[in-house]
């Protein structure tokens, strides 16, 4: 039974953490944050934009550097109030069909942003509304009905449980909910006979309202986490075998010596840095992040092979995946990145759009530049430094 498999990655790794590092720093805010928008929401709300604002919590489910939906939202809730509320009672009508109201909201949100675009006299924006972020509002309202999903993540499991799973091109958000669904449902069932899930459901939910009785939420948990254990999994069996550093050290940490480099930390600050300063940063070309029509961004791209750094597009709209290392690095990174490439061009790519590659380094060892040489048509390597500027303050005179 595969759902079997995929449980026990999920156990292992939460016992190698700890339930309590799990619980705490990891996973209780989203139960949190359901119960924040039970307490809160109230589609009557005068002032509708204010109500979503503080119902809906700031957290990495509808914010991050690249991943604005609830920020369009707020946008279209403050100029467009009647057509938000309009969007969202249909939303969250439960007498309808949930993939018809799905597909609809995006339907609806995009037509708000064409008003929002003509009124400014600029071309239509992203509005970051697709399937995950509308499934994410269902599984707040009604959290014991619903799926929340994240659908990168929702790939990598269904294709363990079914590796001939694919979804079709141009799939509405609405259908790809229900063909998720197919394979959620099964897994969450046999998650409800298993006591040491339950016992981890009810640490998650301790002290709430909230109790998660139908294992929906603690359900996107378990796909959630373990579709990117099982990636990173993935990535490591992936790389060419060399001899391990001193000590069996796998992990790479920083020296003392490190901070006067020009080098990052950490390669985590280093990816950081770039998504945040995106537009100030020379890749000697003009790059954008890419996203899915679903609403997912490029960055920590989860598929089956491992998790992509940064996947982004060119202005022919060819991809470009980006693997940065922060420090110096050698020729492993070329087999990750061409791992990750192929995946690319199998599952993303259509006939007419290219594959390339771009590895970010600290310092590129001889074994990197060589490595390079027969793939340079198709993977570019930059070396980034970090420099502090500084200015003097003006000061007044009153």
């Amino acid at each position: 039974m595969r759902e079997a498999e995929w449980l026990q990655i999920f156990l292992k790794h939460v016992r190698d953490v700890t339930v309590e590092m799990h619980v705490r720093e990891d996973e209780r805010y989203k139960f949190q944050a359901v119960q924040h928008f039970l307490s809160h929401f109230d589609i009557n709300a005068t002032d509708i934009a204010g109500n979503l604002d503080e119902a809906i919590v700031n957290n990495n489910l509808v914010a991050s550097a690249m991943y604005h939906p609830k920020k369009m939202l707020m946008i279209y809730a403050q100029h467009f109030p009647e057509e938000t509320r309009r969007a969202l009672s249909d939303l969250f009508d439960e007498t309808k069909d949930v993939g018809d109201r799905i597909t609809a909201a995006q339907k609806a949100f995009s037509e708000v942003e064409k008003l929002r675009s003509r009124q400014l006299g600029t071309p239509p924006a992203n509005t970051y509304i697709g399937l995950r972020f509308l499934s994410l509002l269902l599984g707040y309202r009604y959290p014991n009905k619903h799926n929340p999903l994240k659908p990168t993540e929702w790939k990598v499991f269904t294709r363990f449980i079914d590796p001939n799973f694919s979804m079709p091109h141009h799939t509405s958000p609405g259908d790809q909910y229900k063909i998720y669904c197919k394979y959620i449902e099964p897994l969450r069932e046999y998650l409800k006979t298993r006591g040491e899930i339950t016992e981890i459901k009810n640490k998650l939910v301790e002290g709430l309202a909230f109790q998660d009785e139908q294992y929906r939420w603690v359900t996107q948990d378990v796909i959630f986490v373990t579709a990117r254990v099982y990636a990173g999994q993935r990535a490591s069996d992936a790389q060419i075998i060399g001899p391990e550093p001193a000590g069996g050290q796998t992990e790479e940490v920083p020296s003392i010596e490190d901070f006067g480099t020009g080098f990052m930390a950490f390669e985590q600050h280093l990816e950081e840095y770039v998504v945040k300063n995106w537009d100030n940063i020379n890749f000697g070309e003009l790059l954008r992040m890419y996203f899915d029509d679903d609403g997912t961004t490029g960055q920590q791209y989860t598929t089956d092979v491992g998790i992509i750094d940064i996947l982004a597009q060119d202005a022919n709209n060819d991809f470009v995946v980006i693997e940065l290392k922060r420090a110096e690095s050698g020729f492993k990174v070329v087999g990750q990145i061409l791992n990750y490439m192929g995946w690319v061009e199998e599952k993303l790519a259509t006939d007419n759009q290219k594959v390339r590659g771009m590895i970010i380094v600290g310092q590129a060892d001889k074994t990197l530049r060589a490595a390079i040489r027969p793939v340079a048509d198709k993977i570019s390597l930059k070396e980034y430094r970090i420099k502090m500027h500084l200015e003097d303050t003006r000061t007044h005179t009153i």
